[in-house]
């Protein structure tokens, strides 16, 4: 293990070690990288563009530009973490980048499902991949932020909800493998939280939904309007994301963490009944809430379509 050298001119709450999390530009990812930071850590925060950096950059916060999909970034950051300039360790690895596209399994396009596979799964194993060896020397931790879609699919969620069950089977993995070596893996799994991602989706879903064949909008029109409504009005008492971030830095630090965190009152209560009840009985449970549950303004009518939008 690399002992971390103490320079006594530090602030006193600043630690000679490092923290990544992707996804840093807005939401969760920035709450966490600021919570961090409050910490000690300093936080590498994976943003996208240099006006997402201008927004995030603050005292122990520095942007790093990380689309989680594109190598010479993920190698960038690698030779960031080596090449460190006061040889500070890195500790915790966040991975949040992720992004949120809901249809119907039948409606929303292939290269729809693959471009959230690429972001929500395929990107993070890129990032742990990359960073192991320093987690491994340092005997630091892996927090993968997951989804109550990880545990309970909902209608029209298919997808995201996919790459969240593929997230959480890796963690599975991944932390049997390494935790012999010293280093953590935990899954945090939230339920809603008040973010841009979370706003924007239901605007997504029903720009797909006005692409749809006549045929698709007759089967699927009204179980897409009444999960966005349902959603939307959830998100009204949903979890701050500021309050989100504070947690996820919590269980990023705490001593001897558990396997899984549930985040919200609806991810406690959701995952249980999702792993005990029967899948029928949660159907039933499921399609009486999107009954219950009007859209709270009439569906634009969409044009005609021929099929699905590419």
């Amino acid at each position: 293990m690399i002992r971390p050298r103490k320079d006594p001119r530090k602030n006193p709450r600043e630690l000679d070690e490092l923290a990544v999390v992707s996804g840093a530009s807005s939401g969760i990812g920035a709450a966490t990288a600021q919570a961090l930071a409050a910490m000690g850590y300093h936080v590498l925060a994976g943003v996208r563009t240099d006006s997402e950096a201008d927004t995030v950059r603050a005292d122990g916060i520095e942007p790093v530009t990380l689309d989680i999909t594109v190598p010479e970034h993920i190698q960038a950051l690698a030779r960031r973490i080596a090449d460190d300039p006061e040889r500070r360790v890195l500790r915790v690895l966040v991975n949040n980048a992720g992004i949120e596209i809901n249809a119907p399994v039948e409606v929303l396009p292939l290269a729809l499902w693959r471009e959230q596979f690429e972001v929500n799964l395929f990107g993070h194993i890129a990032v742990i991949q990359a960073l192991l060896p320093f987690l491994r020397r340092s005997r630091g931790r892996i927090v993968n932020i997951s989804s109550v879609g990880g545990v309970a699919a909902l209608p029209v969620f298919g997808a995201y909800a996919g790459t969240k069950f593929a997230l959480e089977a890796a963690s599975d993995s991944l932390r049997r493998e390494v935790s012999a070596h010293g280093v953590q893996v935990v899954v945090v799994q939230p339920g809603g939280v008040r973010t841009e991602m979370a706003a924007r989706s239901g605007d997504v879903s029903l720009e797909i939904a006005a692409g749809m064949s006549a045929e698709h909008r007759r089967l699927y029109s009204g179980l897409i309007d009444a999960t966005v409504s349902s959603n939307t009005a959830f998100l009204e008492r949903a979890v701050p994301a500021a309050k989100a971030g504070a947690r996820i830095a919590r269980v990023a630090t705490t001593p001897r963490p558990r396997a899984r965190y549930t985040l919200g009152t609806d991810a406690a209560f959701i995952i249980p009944l999702a792993r005990f009840l029967p899948a029928r009985l949660m159907d039933g449970i499921l399609a009486m809430s999107h009954r219950s549950r009007k859209p709270k303004t009439a569906p634009t009518p969409a044009p005609e379509s021929t099929g699905s939008p590419s």
